[in-house]
């Protein structure tokens, strides 16, 4: 009988102790989850409808940073081992997604007409846009003598873009 009296107070304690840790990994959880919602927040500034967008469109991204100007905001990340910058207004629409390439990567007919007719230069920066009108392409050429933008929306022929006086030529 004490025996049995001895036992039922060890599968007491056993139980009150297992209950007691459930009890300490559930506060746990709960508080890992709670910090780690608070880090997913939006950085200031930046509205939860553009992050919301920027989710939705790029679930897969990573190494994401937010920047904020006076006209947009823009999303520097990762995707596929590309880095990208997508650019939202205010209210969380997407106003086009921009990704640097090498210029094996555009259209035959557009690396065919930069051989021939701008031979004497080299590619400074070339990048492709696409926004709601469609996707285009910039490249800026240099020489010793100048630096040039053209533009293509891709189409089979470059033309000479006009970079405004007070924006820099460096794309």
């Amino acid at each position: 009988m004490i025996e049995e009296s001895a036992s039922y107070v060890q599968t007491l304690i056993k139980t009150h102790k297992t209950f007691i840790m459930k009890k300490f990994i559930l506060s746990i959880a709960i508080l890992l989850l709670l910090t780690g919602s608070s880090f997913a927040k939006s950085p200031a500034g930046i509205s939860d409808r553009a992050v919301a967008s920027f989710q939705k469109d790029f679930n897969r991204a990573s190494e994401v940073k937010w920047d904020i100007t006076n006209d947009y905001l823009m999303a520097t990340f990762q995707l596929d081992k590309e880095t990208m910058f997508a650019y939202y207004d205010f209210q969380g629409n997407m106003i086009g997604l921009v990704h640097h390439m090498l210029t094996t990567s555009l259209p035959l007919i557009l690396q065919k007409e930069i051989k021939k007719h701008y031979s004497q230069y080299w590619v400074s920066s070339l990048f492709q846009v696409t926004n709601e009108d469609g996707m285009s392409y910039y490249i800026q050429l240099k020489n010793a003598d100048e630096s040039i933008v053209l533009s293509s929306d891709g189409t089979n022929s470059w033309h000479r873009y006009a970079v405004p006086k007070n924006k820099s030529t460096n794309l």
